[in-house]
């Protein structure tokens, strides 16, 4: 299987287990960002946190310098205090939060390399994996 394919079926497993939590075999909150990023393989690129709330875990999702990370809500107080934790330290400018205001993801297609979510919410499937 090549690197993109790997990828992607990374990528696929991790959305797929999140969407599964209600059957209880994992939930995004329930893990820590190294235990995502070993089981997914993901070592860089595009790693988007939806649902991000705080930023503690979006923040864990940085795996190294060719990784950026961007954390969506639809919470603009959340991503207010997101902002706040991350804004004086060494992560400032490469993990960033955003209002998710819409069911589209602000991306172009196959841009994301991983998306974490413990619940999509008003995002279609189809739209998690045009960006993937």
């Amino acid at each position: 299987m090549g690197t993109i394919a790997s990828k992607r079926v990374s990528c696929i497993l991790l959305l797929l287990l999140m969407l599964t939590a209600s059957v209880g075999i994992a939930r995004a909150a329930d893990l820590d960002a190294a235990k995502v990023l070993q089981t997914t393989g993901v070592r860089g690129g595009l790693v988007v946190h939806l649902g991000c709330g705080d930023g503690k875990l979006t923040a864990g999702l940085r795996a190294n310098d060719s990784a950026l990370v961007h954390g969506l809500d639809i919470d603009a107080k959340k991503i207010s205090a997101a902002r706040e934790r991350i804004s004086n330290t060494r992560l400032a400018g490469k993990v960033t939060f955003d209002v998710l205001r819409s069911n589209s993801l602000p991306y172009t297609d196959n841009l994301v390399n991983l998306i974490v979510s413990d619940d999509l919410g008003e995002i279609p499937v189809a739209e998690a994996m045009r960006v993937l």
